[in-house]
């Protein structure tokens, strides 16, 4: 027994011993300080919060701008747990790597492994770590001007949204340009942001990448002509609020409800539920007639022009076409039909028929049924409408109406013709 501890005095007292002795409690040191700085790390990003939706115990809220939420709380959080569990794990990759590095230069038989390693990787890629350490400055500028101008974008997106649905308004800015008006400062943002970046890309000073962008810029000139003319179109069509999405509007020769407003095209659906698409460039050269402006608030004016004869008396053709129009449907009953007349005429007499309707798409069939009206009545009064002209020789002629309306005693009147002695004529009716 006494010659055991003999030996073990002897080793401890040994300088290789020591030696041993010495790097164990180097790396249970180390992997003490790892264990505590990892715990640490855990303690105070949990301290912070932001992994938990929280920072600093504290509920992260949502950015609001009026009534219009900016940046969402749920989103602020899930970007700040992303961020901090990415800083985390790099911290920790560092300690343990670090760790490994003090446990490997404790053996004479491994500590060249560190060496070895960054010799390996120096010699493979140091050409690529050279430029790649000299792009990193290039690269930071690019990654913060694309963060920046994202955040820009999500910003001005949201701020245009509240204007789109209401929940922002600004004196003098329609609600119906938030969107076009959206498009074009996005397009705005990122050019500019393009702009800037462009020199510090990769291989921007090239004469290769300097030709090709050149040669675009050609194509594009030359190609896009008529194209620029219908988006410069479009935008001064949006910015006149000359129509809406869903107006009835009448361009050029075409009727029908707008179903699509782009950059390039105007398209309208026609009663007859046929798209048609009109570049912008022929919109504004074109009047456009607009019935939905005002139908909603005071109404529309539809109007059907007849013609009747001298020998019927003109307060009862206004009493049968605004009794033909109490017959009609989707009019306005608060605003009574009146009757204008228009012209006298060498054989007849011009009447227009006005009245009042706050459905525009309904236009076709309210004039269907103010024609039917008009023709029910007269028929029933037994006048003739004279539209557009009339001409016959009214000598025995039968009266031009249906049968049905022709009551059964009626008989032909003839015309009576008076000798003509005084060189006055004079026409009789019998």
């Amino acid at each position: 027994m006494s010659d055991l501890f003999h030996s073990i005095g002897e080793f401890f007292g040994h300088t290789e011993g020591a030696r041993l002795i010495q790097r164990i409690a180097v790396v249970l040191t180390a992997f003490a300080l790892l264990l505590i700085s990892w715990w640490l790390v855990k303690r105070f990003f949990r301290w912070i919060g932001t992994e938990d939706g929280r920072v600093f115990s504290r509920k992260i809220r949502s950015v609001r701008l009026q009534q219009q939420e900016l940046l969402n709380g749920q989103e602020i959080s899930r970007l700040s747990a992303t961020l901090t569990a990415f800083i985390r794990r790099i911290i920790n990759i560092l300690l343990f790597a670090t760790f490994s590095v003090v446990v490997l230069t404790q053996w004479d038989s491994t500590r060249h492994i560190p060496e070895i390693v960054w010799a390996y990787l120096s010699e493979k890629y140091l050409g690529l770590q050279t430029e790649f350490v000299n792009f990193i400055p290039n690269l930071v500028f690019i990654l913060t001007v694309g963060f920046i101008t994202h955040f820009i974008i999500r910003i001005v997106k949201l701020i245009f949204d509240g204007i789109d649905s209401g929940r922002i308004q600004l004196d003098g800015f329609y609600q119906e340009w938030a969107r076009p008006t959206f498009v074009l400062v996005r397009l705005i943002i990122f050019v500019f942001a393009f702009v800037i970046v462009f020199p510090y890309l990769p291989g921007a000073q090239s004469p290769a990448l300097q030709g090709l962008s050149i040669f675009i810029g050609i194509l594009v000139s030359l190609g896009s002509t008529s194209a620029i003319t219908n988006i410069i179109s479009g935008i001064a069509i949006t910015y006149m609020r000359a129509f809406q999405t869903g107006d009835r509007v009448r361009i050029a020769e075409t009727t029908g409800d707008i179903v699509e407003k782009s950059l390039l095209v105007t398209r309208i659906r026609t009663p007859k539920n046929v798209v048609i698409s009109i570049p912008n460039a022929m919109v504004m050269n074109n009047h456009i007639v607009n019935y939905s402006t005002h139908a909603k608030v005071s109404g529309i004016v539809l109007h059907s022009t007849i013609t009747i004869g001298y020998d019927v008396p003109w307060r009862q053709v206004h009493e049968l076409l605004t009794t033909a129009a109490n017959e009609v449907e989707f009019l306005d009953s608060s605003k009574p039909a009146f009757v204008l007349q228009k012209a006298l005429g060498d054989f007849s007499v011009e009447y227009e028929l006005n009245v009042f309707s706050r459905h525009p798409r309904k236009t076709p069939l309210i004039y269907s049924q103010m024609h039917q009206a008009i023709q029910d009545k007269f028929n029933e009064a037994g006048i003739e409408i004279m539209s557009p002209t009339f001409t016959g020789v009214r000598d025995a002629n039968h009266i031009n109406i249906p049968e049905e309306y022709i009551e059964k005693e009626y008989q032909p009147q003839p015309f009576k013709l008076s000798q003509i002695l005084t060189g006055k004529p004079k026409v009789e009716k019998s």
